[in-house]
């Protein structure tokens, strides 16, 4: 049930103060994540042509690195994936 559909249903649970966001805020957020994540996938790219992968130690790292990119992609995807689709954000 979404809660456009339940807040329908119980008009008395509604939360006034609830002001839902606009949709080109969410977009412009999504545009800043997007640049965020390529800016980290090239940092880690960056990482292993200035330090090289040799030694055990900087290997890790650079892994790591990936890793963190790949989870910020992760993350921030699934949230927009899920605020379109929901009543966070408002008509305009």
């Amino acid at each position: 049930m979404k809660l456009k559909e339940f807040l329908k249903q119980n008009p008395d649970s509604v939360n006034e103060d609830f002001i839902p966001a606009r949709k080109r805020d969410v977009k412009k957020m999504e545009m800043k994540a997007n640049k965020i994540i390529t800016m980290m996938k090239e940092l880690a790219k960056d990482f292993k042509k200035v330090h090289g992968t040799k030694e055990g130690q900087l290997w890790n790292k650079s892994k790591d690195w990936e890793d963190l990119a790949r989870k910020a992609d992760s993350e921030y995807g699934g949230w927009f994936g899920y605020v379109y689709d929901s009543d966070f954000i408002g008509d305009k």
